[in-house]
Protein backbone atom coordinates (compact mmCIF):
# COMPACT_ATOMS: atom_id res chain seq x y z
CA UNK A 1 0.00 0.00 0.00
CA UNK A 2 1.38 3.39 -1.04
CA UNK A 3 0.59 5.42 2.05
CA UNK A 4 0.92 9.19 1.94
CA UNK A 5 -0.30 12.35 3.63
CA UNK A 6 -2.76 14.43 1.62
CA UNK A 7 -1.07 17.82 1.03
CA UNK A 8 -2.79 20.75 2.70
CA UNK A 9 -1.46 24.25 3.33
CA UNK A 10 -3.15 24.84 6.66
CA UNK A 11 -1.69 28.34 6.86
CA UNK A 12 -3.91 29.31 3.92
CA UNK A 13 -7.10 28.39 5.75
CA UNK A 14 -9.20 31.13 7.26
CA UNK A 15 -9.49 31.16 11.03
CA UNK A 16 -12.97 29.68 10.79
CA UNK A 17 -11.86 26.96 8.37
CA UNK A 18 -8.88 26.08 10.56
CA UNK A 19 -11.15 25.58 13.53
CA UNK A 20 -13.60 23.50 11.50
CA UNK A 21 -10.79 21.27 10.18
CA UNK A 22 -9.72 20.24 13.65
CA UNK A 23 -13.31 19.74 14.75
CA UNK A 24 -13.90 17.57 11.69
CA UNK A 25 -10.87 15.43 12.50
CA UNK A 26 -11.92 14.97 16.10
CA UNK A 27 -15.44 14.05 15.04
CA UNK A 28 -14.11 11.57 12.47
CA UNK A 29 -11.69 9.93 14.91
CA UNK A 30 -14.56 9.45 17.36
CA UNK A 31 -16.14 7.05 14.84
CA UNK A 32 -13.19 4.63 14.95
CA UNK A 33 -14.12 1.28 16.48
CA UNK A 34 -13.34 1.59 20.22
CA UNK A 35 -12.62 -2.15 20.30
CA UNK A 36 -9.42 -1.62 18.32
CA UNK A 37 -6.21 -1.78 20.38
CA UNK A 38 -5.43 1.64 21.80
CA UNK A 39 -2.23 3.63 21.39
CA UNK A 40 -0.97 5.98 24.12
CA UNK A 41 0.65 8.61 21.83
CA UNK A 42 -2.44 8.55 19.60
CA UNK A 43 -4.69 9.18 22.62
CA UNK A 44 -2.39 11.94 23.88
CA UNK A 45 -2.54 13.75 20.54
CA UNK A 46 -6.33 13.48 20.47
CA UNK A 47 -6.59 14.82 24.02
CA UNK A 48 -4.31 17.74 23.23
CA UNK A 49 -6.18 18.68 20.04
CA UNK A 50 -9.50 18.39 21.86
CA UNK A 51 -8.33 20.83 24.53
CA UNK A 52 -6.77 23.23 22.02
CA UNK A 53 -9.81 23.09 19.78
CA UNK A 54 -12.01 24.21 22.67
CA UNK A 55 -9.64 27.09 23.39
CA UNK A 56 -9.53 27.97 19.71
CA UNK A 57 -13.32 28.15 19.51
CA UNK A 58 -13.33 30.55 22.46
CA UNK A 59 -10.70 32.63 20.69
CA UNK A 60 -12.85 32.71 17.56
CA UNK A 61 -15.82 33.90 19.59
CA UNK A 62 -13.65 36.62 21.07
CA UNK A 63 -12.57 37.81 17.60
CA UNK A 64 -16.20 37.91 16.53
CA UNK A 65 -17.07 39.88 19.66
CA UNK A 66 -14.34 42.39 18.90
CA UNK A 67 -16.16 43.10 15.65
CA UNK A 68 -18.77 44.77 17.82
CA UNK A 69 -16.23 47.57 18.25
CA UNK A 70 -16.90 48.68 14.67
CA UNK A 71 -20.64 48.72 15.35
CA UNK A 72 -20.05 50.79 18.48
CA UNK A 73 -17.90 53.28 16.56
CA UNK A 74 -20.65 53.62 13.94
CA UNK A 75 -23.29 54.11 16.63
CA UNK A 76 -21.12 56.82 18.20
CA UNK A 77 -20.74 58.49 14.80
CA UNK A 78 -24.52 58.45 14.34
CA UNK A 79 -25.13 60.25 17.62
CA UNK A 80 -22.36 62.77 16.84
CA UNK A 81 -24.21 63.53 13.62
CA UNK A 82 -27.42 63.88 15.60
CA UNK A 83 -25.75 66.47 17.86
CA UNK A 84 -24.50 68.35 14.79
CA UNK A 85 -27.93 68.17 13.15
CA UNK A 86 -29.55 69.70 16.25
CA UNK A 87 -26.97 72.50 16.25
CA UNK A 88 -27.48 73.30 12.57
CA UNK A 89 -31.23 73.13 12.83
CA UNK A 90 -31.15 75.57 15.71
CA UNK A 91 -28.97 78.07 13.86
CA UNK A 92 -31.45 78.30 11.00
CA UNK A 93 -33.76 80.27 13.26
CA UNK A 94 -31.13 82.87 14.13
CA UNK A 95 -32.11 84.66 10.92
CA UNK A 96 -35.84 84.11 11.20
CA UNK A 97 -38.19 87.06 10.52
CA UNK A 98 -40.27 85.92 13.49
CA UNK A 99 -39.03 87.52 16.76
CA UNK A 100 -40.46 84.63 18.80
CA UNK A 101 -38.46 82.12 16.78
CA UNK A 102 -35.31 84.19 17.12
CA UNK A 103 -35.78 84.39 20.89
CA UNK A 104 -36.50 80.66 21.14
CA UNK A 105 -33.39 79.93 19.11
CA UNK A 106 -31.32 82.21 21.33
CA UNK A 107 -32.60 80.56 24.52
CA UNK A 108 -32.05 77.03 23.25
CA UNK A 109 -28.67 78.09 21.94
CA UNK A 110 -27.59 79.20 25.40
CA UNK A 111 -28.59 75.80 26.76
CA UNK A 112 -26.86 73.95 23.94
CA UNK A 113 -23.68 76.00 24.46
CA UNK A 114 -23.14 73.99 27.65
CA UNK A 115 -23.15 70.77 25.61
CA UNK A 116 -21.48 71.81 22.34
CA UNK A 117 -18.36 69.70 22.98
CA UNK A 118 -20.26 66.43 23.40
CA UNK A 119 -18.65 64.63 20.39
CA UNK A 120 -15.20 65.23 21.89
CA UNK A 121 -15.97 63.46 25.16
CA UNK A 122 -15.25 59.81 25.92
CA UNK A 123 -18.03 57.34 25.21
CA UNK A 124 -19.68 57.24 28.60
CA UNK A 125 -19.29 60.97 29.26
CA UNK A 126 -20.98 61.71 25.94
CA UNK A 127 -23.79 59.29 26.81
CA UNK A 128 -24.40 61.10 30.09
CA UNK A 129 -24.14 64.48 28.40
CA UNK A 130 -26.73 63.68 25.75
CA UNK A 131 -29.03 62.23 28.42
CA UNK A 132 -28.76 65.49 30.34
CA UNK A 133 -29.30 67.64 27.23
CA UNK A 134 -32.42 65.70 26.24
CA UNK A 135 -33.69 65.87 29.82
CA UNK A 136 -33.31 69.66 29.80
CA UNK A 137 -34.94 70.01 26.38
CA UNK A 138 -37.96 68.05 27.60
CA UNK A 139 -38.58 70.37 30.56
CA UNK A 140 -41.63 72.61 30.11
CA UNK A 141 -39.63 75.84 29.74
CA UNK A 142 -37.58 74.48 26.85
CA UNK A 143 -40.15 72.05 25.42
CA UNK A 144 -42.39 74.97 24.39
CA UNK A 145 -39.50 76.50 22.44
CA UNK A 146 -38.64 73.15 20.85
CA UNK A 147 -42.27 72.87 19.75
CA UNK A 148 -42.28 76.40 18.37
CA UNK A 149 -39.22 75.70 16.23
CA UNK A 150 -40.54 72.25 15.26
CA UNK A 151 -37.32 70.62 16.47
CA UNK A 152 -38.83 67.63 18.21
CA UNK A 153 -37.50 65.34 15.49
CA UNK A 154 -33.95 66.48 16.30
CA UNK A 155 -34.45 65.86 20.00
CA UNK A 156 -35.88 62.43 19.28
CA UNK A 157 -32.91 61.70 17.03
CA UNK A 158 -30.52 62.65 19.83
CA UNK A 159 -32.31 60.38 22.26
CA UNK A 160 -32.66 57.42 19.88
CA UNK A 161 -29.07 57.39 18.64
CA UNK A 162 -27.80 57.72 22.19
CA UNK A 163 -29.95 54.84 23.42
CA UNK A 164 -28.80 52.67 20.53
CA UNK A 165 -25.20 53.42 21.40
CA UNK A 166 -25.67 52.70 25.10
CA UNK A 167 -27.17 49.28 24.39
CA UNK A 168 -24.24 48.23 22.16
CA UNK A 169 -21.62 49.67 24.49
CA UNK A 170 -23.23 48.20 27.59
CA UNK A 171 -23.38 44.75 26.02
CA UNK A 172 -19.70 44.89 25.11
CA UNK A 173 -18.65 46.04 28.56
CA UNK A 174 -20.62 43.19 30.14
CA UNK A 175 -19.14 40.64 27.73
CA UNK A 176 -15.58 41.87 28.30
CA UNK A 177 -16.03 41.70 32.07
CA UNK A 178 -17.17 38.08 31.85
CA UNK A 179 -14.85 36.84 29.10
CA UNK A 180 -11.32 35.53 29.38
CA UNK A 181 -8.76 36.83 26.91
CA UNK A 182 -7.48 34.47 24.22
CA UNK A 183 -4.67 35.05 21.76
CA UNK A 184 -6.09 33.33 18.69
CA UNK A 185 -2.87 33.64 16.69
CA UNK A 186 -0.81 31.88 19.37
CA UNK A 187 -3.43 29.19 19.98
CA UNK A 188 -3.64 28.46 16.26
CA UNK A 189 0.13 28.28 15.87
CA UNK A 190 0.52 25.87 18.78
CA UNK A 191 -2.45 23.76 17.76
CA UNK A 192 -1.26 23.29 14.19
CA UNK A 193 2.30 22.57 15.23
CA UNK A 194 0.99 19.64 17.25
CA UNK A 195 -1.46 18.76 14.47
CA UNK A 196 1.44 18.50 12.01
CA UNK A 197 3.29 16.19 14.41
CA UNK A 198 0.15 14.09 14.79
CA UNK A 199 -0.39 13.78 11.03
CA UNK A 200 3.20 12.67 10.51
CA UNK A 201 2.90 10.23 13.41
CA UNK A 202 -0.17 8.63 11.86
CA UNK A 203 1.61 8.30 8.52
CA UNK A 204 4.72 6.78 10.08
CA UNK A 205 2.77 4.33 12.23
CA UNK A 206 0.52 3.29 9.35
CA UNK A 207 3.61 2.54 7.26
CA UNK A 208 5.40 0.76 10.11
CA UNK A 209 2.57 -1.30 11.58
CA UNK A 210 -0.18 -1.43 8.93
CA UNK A 211 -2.77 -1.87 11.68
CA UNK A 212 -6.51 -1.03 11.49
CA UNK A 213 -6.23 1.86 13.98
CA UNK A 214 -3.58 3.77 12.07
CA UNK A 215 -4.85 2.83 8.61
CA UNK A 216 -8.36 4.01 9.46
CA UNK A 217 -7.07 7.15 11.16
CA UNK A 218 -4.85 8.07 8.22
CA UNK A 219 -7.71 7.50 5.80
CA UNK A 220 -10.03 9.73 7.83
CA UNK A 221 -7.32 12.37 8.17
CA UNK A 222 -6.67 12.43 4.43
CA UNK A 223 -10.35 12.60 3.55
CA UNK A 224 -10.78 15.78 5.58
CA UNK A 225 -7.48 17.24 4.37
CA UNK A 226 -8.47 16.68 0.73
CA UNK A 227 -11.82 18.36 1.32
CA UNK A 228 -10.13 21.52 2.58
CA UNK A 229 -7.35 21.30 -0.02
CA UNK A 230 -10.05 21.34 -2.71
CA UNK A 231 -11.62 24.42 -1.10
CA UNK A 232 -8.25 26.20 -1.25
CA UNK A 233 -7.71 25.11 -4.86
CA UNK A 234 -11.09 26.47 -5.94
CA UNK A 235 -10.42 29.71 -4.10
CA UNK A 236 -7.03 30.12 -5.76
CA UNK A 237 -8.53 29.42 -9.18
CA UNK A 238 -11.27 31.97 -8.58
CA UNK A 239 -8.77 34.60 -7.43
CA UNK A 240 -6.58 33.93 -10.46
CA UNK A 241 -9.58 34.34 -12.74
CA UNK A 242 -10.54 37.64 -11.11
CA UNK A 243 -6.99 38.94 -11.46
CA UNK A 244 -6.84 38.29 -15.21
CA UNK A 245 -6.69 41.56 -17.17
CA UNK A 246 -9.88 42.29 -19.02
CA UNK A 247 -9.74 42.22 -22.79
CA UNK A 248 -11.44 45.19 -24.43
Amino acid sequence: MNLKLEPLKTSHLTNMEAGQLIKRHLSDFATIDPALPSDSPFNAYIQYLTTQSALYQKGLAQVQASEETAKIALADQNRDIAVNAFSRGLKLYDLSDDPQEVEASRSLGLLFEKFKNLPGLNYEAESNGIDKLVEELQKPAYQAKVNLLQMNRYVTRLQTTNENFKVLFGNRMTAEAMTETYNLKVIRKEMFAKYSDFANYLLSMAKALNTPLFNASLNLLNTARKYYADILARRMALNAEEEKPSVN
